[in-house]
């Protein structure tokens, strides 16, 4: 995967650049920022919630049936020590013709798509801090 690199915009904004594809953050403006985006943590349900989505569309596709109206609702509930999101509470709603046999199956879907798998099986995360002045890039190592 190419590397997703992330730039100061000013005050508390940033943006990521992803295969050329945007996405903007901010702070709320309790937080001195705009309120102009989501926060950072905000991007996190909404990563497990639309993989959720897609996992569950594709099955429903695969079948034969039809996902329109379908959608997922992520409620995400804070824990401290450290701050951070402690857990998610996910609500799959799926159109009124998908057969009741179809239920428990969806649920372990939802429940094997990539994101929640991350989350689950809890990543290595390794951070260098370069001189940008040198050259280095994000994403690169020494």
């Amino acid at each position: 995967m190419q590397p997703i690199v992330v730039s100061w915009e000013g005050g508390v904004r940033f943006t990521a650049d992803i295969r050329g594809h945007t996405i903007t953050v901010d702070q709320p403006r309790k937080a001195g920022g705009e309120d102009s985006a989501p926060m950072p943590i905000e991007l996190v349900p909404t990563a497990l919630a639309t993989c959720v989505a897609l996992s569950v569309q594709q099955f429903l596709v695969t079948r034969g049936l039809d996902a329109t109206g379908m959608s997922v609702a992520v409620t995400s509930l804070g824990a401290p020590n450290p701050n951070r999101i402690g857990r998610f509470d996910l609500v799959v709603n799926v159109p009124g013709g998908v057969p009741e046999k179809y239920r428990d199956a969806m649920t372990r879907v939802a429940q094997s798509c990539s994101v929640h798998h991350t989350l689950t099986h809890t990543p290595e995360i390794r951070v260098q801090v370069s001189d940008a002045a040198a050259g280095s890039r994000a994403g690169e190592t020494a």
